[in-house]
């Protein structure tokens, strides 16, 4: 079941990124969803199927532009590689933590993108990561924490708390 579930996480974050932050960016930036989605996918999910996961997330992201196939997946898979690694030393309560969990992982991410992007040409890929990939990598840092933040408190109160009483009641 959590299967099903995660899929339709990831199918989601596909769906926003390409429809609600396709059209609204800041500055020229667009937010990393599906960066943000593996993270969390990260947080309960072993190494193994966070790398699947990764690969499937990865070539998604390459069905939309397949001059460059492979590149996302590959991208991805490594950073979940990476992720699933890392995920048993991080305090992932902190909000500094997951702050720059999120930053290190869009400008590996990014990083490695771009490199296969330019096909190794080190000025250009520079150009590409400052002009593009630290900005983005901050804006999705940024968002991924404002989402948590909001995810705990409706977990924790909020809508899901007025809707258990009124359910309760009854």
């Amino acid at each position: 079941m959590k299967i099903v579930r995660n899929i339709l996480l990831i199918t989601l974050a596909f769906l926003i990124q390409a429809t609600l932050f396709g059209r609204f960016d800041l500055f020229g930036v667009r937010p990393d969803l599906v960066m943000i989605t593996l993270i969390f996918l990260a947080g309960e999910t072993e190494p193994v199927g966070l790398i699947w996961y990764g690969f499937f997330m990865g070539f998604l992201q390459d069905v939309y532009s397949p001059e460059y196939l492979g590149f996302n997946t590959f991208s991805m898979s490594m950073m979940a590689f990476i992720l699933g690694v890392i995920r048993d030393r991080l305090t992932v309560e902190n909000y500094t933590v997951k702050l720059f969990t999120t930053l290190f992982a869009c400008m590996v991410h990014d990083a490695v993108y771009y490199t296969l992007y330019t096909r190794f040409e080190l000025p250009v890929m520079v150009s590409l990561f400052v002009r593009d990939g630290l900005p983005g990598a901050v804006y999705t840092a940024v968002l991924a924490v404002l989402l948590v933040s909001i995810w705990n408190r409706v977990q924790s109160g909020g809508v899901f708390f007025v809707v258990r009483e009124i359910m309760g009641n009854r």
